[in-house]
C-alpha cells in the first residue's frame, strides 16, 4: 500500500477513532486502526472499532498502491500531528511494517494485518430513513447526562430511543435515567420510519454527538435487531444495542405535581453552583426552600461550614422545603433553551419536574433527598 495525504485529512480522519480504538482490550488489534485504500482509487478508508462500536471513514488521498495495514490509532496519530509538511507519504510492506515520511522527516513502525481486523457489520437490506442532524444532536444532549454510569443495571447505562409512527412522518423519543434522575425529549420527523425500540450505549451516544458537533449536514439512520447504523456524509458508525428491557420510566414522571415555580435560569444556575461549594462532596445536597416570591438555597458541611442565597422567584403556594442534589439539577438546567425555567413540586419526598417555557416536549425528573 502506497498513498499520499494531506496532513490535516489524516489528522482529522485519525482523531474521529481515537476514543472507538481499545487500548485495553486484550485483542491487540483492536487499538489499531485499519488504514486501507477504497477500491477505485477514491482515497483511504481509515476504520476502528471495540467490537461494540465501530467507526469507517473515507478520505481523500492519492493512492498509487492498493492495500492496507491496521497500526496504532494512538501512535500513529501522535506522529502525523507532529509532522513538519503539509503532504503525508504512507507506505506499508508485506510483513505490516509501516513508513510515514513529510519533509525530512521518516518513521518506520510495525503493524499487524488487516486480515485479523474485524469486521463491520453492514446491514445490508437495512431500511435507512433521513434525520435532521441538529434533531438528533438535540435528543442525545438533552437526555445523555442522566443515563447511568457503569450502573449494575446494564440497561440504565444507555439512553432508550423510541420511534412511533405519526399521521405524518414519525416520532423519535429518547429517554435517558440513571434511577436518580431522568430526561425525556420527543421529537417528530419527517421520515416514515418503522416504528421500534434500541437502547443505545452511552459511549456509542456519546460518539455520535461528537461527529454531529462538526456540523454535518446529512444523516441516515437504520435500526435491526441488534445494531443501530448511522451514516454521516462519508462516515459510516455502526454499533451494537444493549440488550435486556427499559424501565417503565412514564410511570415516574409526577402527574399530581401542583406547586409551581419559574426562575430565571442564569440566576438559579449561578445560585446553585455558588451554594454547592460547601455542600458535602459525596451528596452535593442543597436544601430548596420555597415561600411567596422568593426561594432561599442552603448547604451544610460540618467540616468546612455553611451557605446560603436567596433569589426571586414566581411562585404563591404554600413554603415548602426540599432536597436535591445540585449536580443534578445544573445537568439539567445546563441543558435547557429558554431564560427561564419552571419546577413542578409536590411535597419534600416527591420527585421533581423540571421543564422549560413552552417546553412539553422534554422533561427532567429528579428525586429530592433529606437534608
Amino acid at each position: 500500500m502506497k498513498f499520499l495525504i494531506k496532513k490535516e485529512e489524516f489528522l482529522k480522519g485519525l482523531s474521529r477513532v481515537q476514543s472507538v480504538a481499545d487500548r485495553r482490550n486484550t485483542m491487540p488489534v483492536l487499538s489499531n486502526a485499519l488504514i486501507e485504500t477504497v477500491e477505485g482509487g477514491g482515497g483511504i478508508a481509515i476504520t476502528a472499532t471495540d467490537l461494540e462500536i465501530g467507526l469507517k471513514g473515507v478520505y481523500q488521498a492519492e493512492v498509487t498502491e492498493p492495500g492496507g495495514v491496521t497500526l496504532s490509532a494512538r501512535k500513529l496519530f501522535e506522529i502525523v500531528r507532529e509532522l513538519p509538511e503539509e503532504d503525508v507519504s504512507v507506505e506499508s510492506a508485506e510483513n505490516n511494517w509501516a513508513t510515514i515520511r513529510s519533509g525530512k522527516a521518516t518513521f518506520k513502525f510495525t503493524g499487524l494485518a488487516r486480515e485479523e481486523f474485524p469486521t463491520l457489520p453492514e446491514m445490508e437490506g437495512a431500511e435507512f430513513v433521513p434525520v435532521d442532524p441538529l434533531l438528533m444532536h438535540e435528543l442525545i444532549r438533552k437526555t445523555i447526562f442522566a443515563a447511568g454510569d457503569n450502573d449494575t443495571r446494564y440497561v440504565l447505562n444507555g439512553i432508550y430511543m423510541v420511534i412511533s409512527a405519526l399521521d405524518s412522518g414519525s416520532q423519535i423519543e429518547m429517554v435517558g435515567t440513571d434511577g436518580h434522575r431522568l430526561a425525556v425529549l420527543k421529537r417528530k420527523i419527517s421520515a416514515k420510519a418503522a416504528p421500534g425500540t434500541a437502547i443505545i450505549p452511552k459511549k456509542s451516544a456519546s460518539e455520535l454527538k461528537k461527529l454531529l458537533d462538526e456540523g454535518e449536514t446529512e444523516l441516515m439512520m437504520a435500526l435491526s435487531k441488534n445494531h443501530i447504523v448511522f451514516r454521516l456524509g462519508s462516515l459510516y458508525m455502526v454499533t451494537r444495542l444493549i440488550e435486556g428491557n427499559y424501565p417503565n420510566y412514564e410511570q415516574v414522571i409526577p402527574t399530581t405535581n401542583d406547586k409551581s415555580v419559574s426562575v430565571e435560569k442564569a440566576l438559579f444556575t449561578s445560585a446553585l453552583r455558588r451554594v454547592s461549594l460547601l455542600s458535602r462532596e459525596r451528596t452535593n445536597a442543597v436544601k430548596f426552600a420555597l415561600s411567596s416570591e422568593k426561594a432561599a438555597l442552603t448547604s451544610q458541611n460540618p467540616e468546612m461550614g455553611e451557605a446560603r442565597e436567596e433569589l426571586p422567584v414566581e411562585y404563591a403556594g404554600q413554603e415548602i422545603e426540599v432536597g436535591f442534589n445540585a449536580k443534578y439539577l445544573l445537568d439539567a438546567l445546563s441543558v435547557m433553551d429558554q431564560d427561564r425555567v419552571s419546577l413542578l413540586l409536590k411535597d419534600n419526598l416527591s420527585p421533581c419536574i423540571i421543564s422549560q417555557a413552552g417546553g412539553e416536549s422534554y422533561k427532567c425528573v429528579v428525586m429530592p433527598m433529606r437534608v
